[in-house]
């Protein structure tokens, strides 16, 4: 196999993932949940740059990969900001 097709095949596979991670975000029971769905979506975000730049020969992509890799750093920060300011008991238990 060549890698043409290797890197079709990670493409869907990490486009499958992202929709679960999608999904997780979505329906995560409390705001760290849906923070650690968030960073995964981010490390997605930035393997698919990747390797539509391998595909493509397209160096510039992997500039928006670094952007994007920025920007989710920042958002999780964001994230776990909010989680240390706010009231722990608003949140509803992972144990039942």
């Amino acid at each position: 196999m060549n890698i043409d097709l290797w890197l079709e095949i990670m493409l869907a596979i990490m486009g499958v993932s992202l929709i679960i991670c999608f999904v997780r975000l979505y329906l995560g029971p409390n705001p760290p949940n849906r923070t650690v769905a968030f960073d995964t979506i981010t490390s997605h975000a930035i393997g698919i740059f990747a390797l539509l730049a391998m595909r493509s020969k397209a160096p510039a992509l992997l500039d928006a990969a670094i952007v994007t890799a920025v920007l989710g750093f920042v958002g999780t920060i964001m994230f776990a900001r909010y989680i240390e300011q706010s009231n722990l008991q608003d949140w509803e238990s992972d144990e039942e």
